[in-house]
């Protein structure tokens, strides 16, 4: 089994926006930010942070980008590609101090297991990008999703939940759009957050 789709790699290269590979360095990372409904507003409250934000889909790279230069938002830089190849590639260890994982595709069927994004190859090459006291935080409405999600991060011993159990929702941020469709159809949120509690 392929632990990462590096066959993506070479059919479908890298994008940048702005389009400059130069500078990836950046205080927080969101995997997927769909609509970029929360990494707009996190980049416009903290305009001194640099965000680097990882979108898969092609529309929302495109709609992402026009978006980032009508808010005028220059802390921010989007790369559109498979995260499973971009973080190993691109990002020394210790470089975020919060990374969000939020609704990503769960892939249900157990023979499409090996897309899931969040496997421990995954978490484990986060967890080497995160700087210590730095956070990981994730987020679905899947429960089987979330469970499995939570038992392969016990076996990443240096990640510490700071939190019993699951949140059912993250209050200090905005719903994302994705939080908000799933609320309104009668779905429960799964969130979990964890630390980085050692530098190695």
């Amino acid at each position: 089994m392929r632990l990462f789709p590096f066959d993506h790699e070479v059919k479908k290269p890298l994008k940048f926006f702005p389009k400059s590979s130069k500078d990836l360095t950046g205080d927080i990372l969101e995997i997927g930010p769909g609509r970029g409904g929360l990494l707009f507003y996190l980049a416009s409250l903290q305009p001194h942070k640099k965000f680097i934000a990882i979108e898969l889909g092609k529309s929302r790279f495109l709609k992402l980008s026009e978006n980032i230069q009508k808010k005028k938002l220059e802390n921010i830089t989007l790369i559109g590609g498979d995260a499973r190849i971009v973080v190993p590639q691109y990002f020394s260890e210790n470089t975020f101090e919060i990374i969000y994982v939020l609704f990503p595709d769960p892939w249900p069927k157990g023979r499409h297991a090996f897309r899931r994004l969040l496997s421990k190859e995954f978490v484990w090459l986060l967890s080497h990008v995160l700087k210590p006291e730095g956070k990981l935080i994730i987020g679905t409405d899947v429960q089987s999703y979330a469970k499995k999600t939570q038992t392969l991060l016990r076996e990443v011993h240096w990640l510490k939940p700071t939190h019993d159990g699951f949140l059912p929702n993250l209050p200090e941020l905005p719903e994302t759009f994705f939080e908000k469709k799933w609320k309104s159809m009668g779905r429960k949120n799964y969130f979990l957050k964890l630390m980085k509690k050692f530098n190695f």
